[in-house]
């Protein structure tokens, strides 16, 4: 009954708030959330041209046609899935699902460990057996690619993959210390471990899971980070007790494991609140130490410290700078000290007003890659999600523009597994231009784009040739998905915007139209919706309040 009511609606093209300061931020948008939504579809479409004609996975490069799980499972593949849920179902259920059959097949090695792939499916690219590098692979995959696809998405068969993947992990950890087993002497790979197994074990409430992740928090905690200045080293000798590299990286490949700790804490206080009151201090004293030792005059990370001697090994600044803000601005939703969402919202004035940090020329003059805009730009996201700033905002719209430029005429970026995060970056920024919102089926002819002013969600639409289909909205995802009590920020997140609030009512304006009201489920399952060709629309979307809501609006 939908249908008829909002075609009669879509009659209207007249915009009575084409003065209205938020109707035309929200038509701007749309233009921005076109372009990011096309960009990424053409890569996808780019790479999967080049996928291997035996196997059907994807290459490492396009130098390199071997499958390899910890670039081209982790970076690439994962963000053709998301990119074709919003473009293509088709694509998304079909070649690529079976992309995923064909990963699970050719790549398993030790359990449900996963190794890298000779093209052709002519075995494993290394004959030899290695526990570590299976770890370090998979952990990879997990963390960078099927934790996004959650994120987004819910309960999906990589879902289902990554649960086999990290309870794998936790099985096979080969590592024994007085705390218990751990999967690996390097940071990064127990950090990749500690965020996924922090989010599955709130989603499953899994023992095993709740109990690995307090094991590493117990070894981090009250072993490492005693005797090493409170910060924790790149790699750790388990059996001799003492750093096998000494020194702490800001950037990837090291940070994941104060983001990974975070999260442990928070998940350990709540499911086993004595055990995590030994984590304040140790957890308070690393995130003090990294803000006293790791940034630069502006606020930026750099790239490395020397855990002994306090002292910077690379004063480079960091592409990721609001990676480590993460579990910073945890602190503060840990502890109620506001000194520590003080120090991220500097940091993000701070890279508002140089925008060196957010694209071109990093430090040393380096030329930025593809993957360092990624980083970048993701950061703010993140971020801009928990703290609004105005200059941040308009900086990211200019990197943007000049990351959409990288973009070659056939649709590859660098040709190399990070054009996957192009694809990640490109769906993200195009979310927060449509504060969540989206129109399926998804075609270039039509555009949508929102502005948000308090509680109220003002949508632009557009069509260039005629259109049916749904406008759908988003949900509380960290709540439906994870099953999170707190929308903390962490890496690989899809930032939730604009969101309906399950069993709750809202009303819906078109044009100069009545209000309607619409339950959150009819809004996150899509509204019935038509544009005519050349037709542009304003939708304006409130809550309605709390209940009672008095008398039912008319069919």
């Amino acid at each position: 009954m939908l249908k008829p009511v909002l075609c009669f609606l879509a009659l209207g093209a007249g915009l009575s708030w084409s003065a209205d300061a938020p109707a035309a931020a929200a038509e701007r948008n749309s233009r921005r959330a076109a372009e990011a939504m096309r960009r990424g579809h053409r890569v996808s479409l780019a790479w999967l041209e080049r996928a291997d004609p035996a196997t059907g996975l994807l290459p490492r490069k396009l130098t390199d046609p071997n499958w390899v799980i910890q670039d081209s499972a982790a970076d690439l593949y994962p963000f053709l899935v998301l990119e074709s849920w919003f473009t293509d179902p088709e694509l998304h259920e079909g070649r690529l699902r079976y992309l995923l059959r064909q990963e699970v097949l050719y790549s398993t090695r030790s359990g449900r460990l996963s190794g890298d792939v000779l093209a052709g499916g002519k075995g494993f690219v290394k004959p030899e057996f290695n526990l570590d590098e299976l770890m370090f692979g998979s952990s990879e995959y997990v963390k960078d690619g099927l934790i996004p696809i959650t994120e987004l998405l819910g309960e999906t068969p990589w879902y289902h993959r990554m649960r086999g993947l990290a309870t794998a992990m936790v099985e096979q950890a080969p590592y024994r210390t007085r705390r218990g087993r751990i999967p690996a002497q390097t940071a990064e790979v127990n950090g990749n471990l500690l965020q996924a197994l922090s989010r599955l074990a709130w989603r499953t409430g899994d023992p095993a899971y709740v109990e690995q992740v307090a094991t590493l928090a117990d070894f981090y905690f009250l072993d490492v980070l005693p005797a090493t200045n409170y910060l924790p080293p790149h790699s750790w000798d388990v059996a001799a007790g003492k750093p096998l590299n000494p020194s702490f990286r800001f950037s990837d490949h090291g940070n994941e494991i104060v983001g990974g700790l975070a999260e442990g804490y928070l998940l350990v206080q709540h499911r086993q609140p004595e055990r995590a009151k030994a984590y304040r201090e140790p957890f308070l004293r690393l995130i003090d130490r990294l803000l006293e030792t790791g940034r630069n005059a502006d606020k930026v990370w750099m790239m490395s410290v020397d855990i002994l001697t306090l002292k910077p090994i690379d004063t480079r600044h960091v592409h990721c700078w609001g990676y480590l803000y993460n579990p910073v601005y945890t602190a503060s939703l840990l502890t109620g000290e506001t000194r520590f969402r003080d120090a991220v919202a500097e940091a993000m004035a701070s890279v508002a007003r140089h925008d060196h940090y957010l694209f071109d020329e990093a430090g040393g003059g380096r030329k930025w890659g593809a993957n360092a805009y990624s980083d970048s730009i993701e950061s703010a996201l993140v971020l801009l999600n928990r703290i609004p700033h105005a200059g941040l905002e308009a900086a990211l719209d200019t990197a943007m523009e000049k990351y959409f430029a990288r973009q070659r005429d056939d649709g590859i970026i660098e040709g190399w597994y990070g054009d996957g995060n192009y694809i990640r970056t490109a769906l993200m920024y195009a979310l927060w231009k449509t504060q969540g919102a989206s129109l399926r089926p998804w075609t270039p002819q039509v555009r949508l784009g929102a502005a948000r002013v308090a509680d109220r969600l003002v949508l632009h639409a557009a069509a260039e040739s005629p259109w049916r289909g749904r406008l759908h909205f988003d949900v509380p995802r960290h709540r439906l998905h994870w099953h999170l009590p707190v929308n903390y920020p962490r890496l690989n997140e899809f930032p939730e915007w604009f969101t309906v609030e399950p069993d709750l009512l809202y009303q819906v304006r078109v044009n100069d139209g009545a209000p309607r009201r619409y339950l959150s489920a009819e809004l996150a399952a899509g509204l019935p919706w038509a544009l005519d060709g050349g037709e542009r629309m304003t939708v304006e979307v409130t809550a309605a309040g709390e209940p009672p809501y008095g008398a039912p609006s008319p069919r």
